[in-house]
């Protein structure tokens, strides 16, 4: 009898939206091979195959003086929920594609910082931050 009321799971807040206006809409992404594990409000940015990266990673192709790095530092959707690309081929995930989010909770790869430049770009999409007061 007591195994009739039990705890299945729990349910958080964590900010990432921060108002209803623009709209959250999600669309259909495929995260490159070999990203890792991705966590929900990780901001993203789309490579020259249609994959996407974590916005600010850094990928060098080449060796010795022909060695070149690129910074993906154009974003254009945020990650809606957890994901893992560490294999070797892309994953699918969902993204939001427009919406109005709390800059503190999105994440960008390590060592990189959201910048003006990134929000501005990203108002093209009709993603926009607000910033959401403490607790």
């Amino acid at each position: 009898m007591k195994e009739l009321v039990k705890n299945v799971g729990k349910c958080g807040q964590d900010n990432l939206i921060a108002g209803l206006f623009p709209r959250a809409l999600t669309m259909p992404v495929k995260i490159a091979a070999g990203e890792g594990l991705l966590q929900r409000g990780t901001l993203l940015t789309a490579k020259s195959d249609g994959t996407y990266v974590v916005c600010g990673k850094k990928e060098t192709t080449g060796e010795g003086d022909a060695a070149q790095t690129t910074t993906y530092s154009n974003p254009g959707a945020i990650l809606t929920d957890a994901v893992d690309a560490s294999g070797m081929e892309a994953v699918a995930a969902v993204a939001y594609r427009n919406g109005n989010f709390n800059p503190d909770a999105v994440i960008v790869a390590e060592g990189y910082t959201l910048t003006a430049a990134d929000k501005d770009i990203l108002r093209k999409y009709d993603i926009i931050f607000t910033q959401v007061l403490p607790e």
